[in-house]
């Protein structure tokens, strides 16, 4: 199937423009979406491109420049629209974290592409294997809050929508041959109740999740901590992501090494000479606050306590596990897809008795219990000897 010529890009900068475009858009009934954000540069993410293509026409929305995007919010909850997104998790959340923007009547190419088998499901690849579609990578990372945005910026941010409908129809005239478009449906379905929610970051103990850091001893625990609190407070000053500041490794290199002088913080890997001259002697005051943290004040890491052996169980899950493996075989999907260890273990601790029993599983969706509902039963069952 060749490769129609590219339509024309449209950066819309002001409401009028953005209400003419979604007009325009909500007569295809149909529109592929995506957003750019730039929570690798900046501390305080937001989003900062917004890509829709219809069937005619791609566009990109710069919401720095569009006073009010009440008519993208609209056009998202509106159910006669199909919004087509690749991956649409971490688009939701952040469409309703910045405001307050729900979608309705969605279908992500990605799950699609997993429910199909695809060997690949990143956009990429998808668009290489099926279309031979080459993607740009080089700007991956780029910064979406820079202005101007570049000629390659436009082009790059372009593509992440420009071929997804294409990519959509073919998708589903896979999974109908395959008997799995209400598959599709059911996930989709589900992605409607996306919410940003609130980021474990925000807990207080983010330095206890840096790698290394649950096997320091507690002093040291104090020292990382003074010093994640320091890094954090200057990247939101800077509004600089806080890796940018300084790497986790350097800030458990400095935790363990506990420098009194500049000649010692110097010398630690991963602390550049430009750390040492602009933010040396603040560093230096973190780490002698943690030093002299009371030892009533020492952080302590959360252990969690391992439940009580439970040998029925242990079986269950492994039948459970027997079940959706031979399963995922003949189907031809991947067993985690299928059924994920979260929901096995659900099912395992609840030992269903019979098909009512498995609607207390939140987690089993409708189309796993299709495939594998009756042999879950079975291997549920507390006498092993009808498994």
């Amino acid at each position: 199937m060749p490769d129609p010529a590219p339509p024309a890009d449209v950066l819309v900068q002001d409401v009028d423009a953005l209400h003419a475009l979604v007009a325009e858009v909500a007569e295809s009934h149909r529109v592929a979406f995506d957003t750019e954000s730039a929570s690798f540069h900046r501390y305080i993410d937001r989003v900062y491109l917004i890509q829709l293509s219809t069937d005619r026409l791609t566009a990109l929305v710069d919401p720095l420049s569009v006073a009010d995007l009440g008519a993208i919010g609209a056009l998202l909850a509106d159910p006669t629209i199909e919004i087509v997104f690749h991956d649409a998790d971490y688009d939701l959340r952040v469409l309703d974290r910045d405001y307050g923007f729900r979608a309705r009547n969605i279908f992500d190419t990605r799950v699609a592409a997993q429910l199909a088998g695809e060997p690949g499901v990143g956009l990429s690849s998808l668009l290489e294997r099926h279309f031979g579609l080459r993607l740009d990578k080089r700007l991956q990372r780029a910064d979406w809050s820079e202005r101007p945005l570049t000629p390659d910026m436009v082009a790059y941010a372009a593509d992440d929508t420009r071929h997804l409908l294409r990519l959509r129809d073919l998708l589903v005239g896979k999974l109908e041959r395959m008997g799995r478009r209400h598959w599709l449906e059911e996930e989709c379905s589900r992605l409607e109740q996306v919410r940003w929610g609130t980021s474990r970051s925000d807990d207080g103990e983010g330095f206890l999740r840096l790698k290394g850091a649950r096997a320091l001893r507690p002093q040291t625990l104090a020292v990382l901590e003074r010093i994640y609190s320091w890094r954090d407070a200057l990247a939101r000053e800077l509004d600089r992501a806080p890796f940018r500041v300084l790497s986790n490794h350097a800030l458990i290199a400095i935790a363990r090494a506990q420098p009194r002088d500049l000649k010692a913080l110097a010398g630690i890997q991963g602390v550049g000479r430009s750390t040492v001259q602009r933010h040396g002697r603040a560093l230096l005051m973190a780490v002698a606050e943690g030093l002299n943290t009371p030892a009533d004040r020492l952080p302590v890491v959360p252990r969690s306590r391992r439940p009580a052996p439970d040998p029925a169980y242990d079986a269950r899950l492994e039948r459970l596990k027997s079940v959706r493996t031979e399963a995922a075989e003949r189907i031809a999907m991947d067993p985690g897809l299928l059924c994920p260890n979260g929901t096995l273990q659900a099912i395992a601790r609840l030992a269903p008795l019979d098909v009512a029993d498995l609607d207390a599983v939140p987690e089993l969706r409708a189309w796993q219990r299709e495939v594998i509902g009756d042999r879950v039963l079975v291997a549920a069952a507390l006498d092993p000897s009808t498994f």
